[in-house]
């Protein structure tokens, strides 16, 4: 069996929370190879990182449920708007303090995420 098949068989396991958590630390594990390739003068590397954090959050915002009627879908699609926006910065400027920004707020609500998970596995 191929490790892409093995993968596959893996998040089919996954429960829908446990699939958002696992892209927002692979999320921060780009950024966080983003800002040290960026740091290493690494350009082509900076890029491709950079770009693969910020897929995994336009599609964080383009799923959004805003049919809900709380406020809370459209309170997270400004903050990965302005977690893009900070990308575009650092990409252009390669300033490292930008995708340090997004990172911590990724990680806030990562620990979020995690909390409600445990609650889950509790309830």
């Amino acid at each position: 069996m191929s490790s892409q098949k093995a993968g596959a068989l893996d998040a089919a396991d996954l429960s829908p929370l446990e699939i958002l958590i696992q892209l927002y630390e692979g999320a921060i594990r780009f950024l966080e190879q983003a800002t040290e390739a960026c740091e290493e003068g690494m350009v082509d590397e900076f890029k491709e990182s950079l770009g693969r954090g910020q897929r995994i959050i336009e599609e964080f915002q383009r799923t959004l449920d805003f049919t809900q009627g709380s406020g809370v879908s459209n309170q997270l699609n400004d903050l990965y708007g302005f977690m893009l926006d900070n990308l575009a910065q650092a990409k252009l400027t390669h300033d490292v303090q930008y995708i340090q920004q997004v990172i911590k707020n990724l990680q806030i609500l990562l620990d979020g995420w995690r909390g409600a998970d445990t609650a889950q596995v509790e309830g």
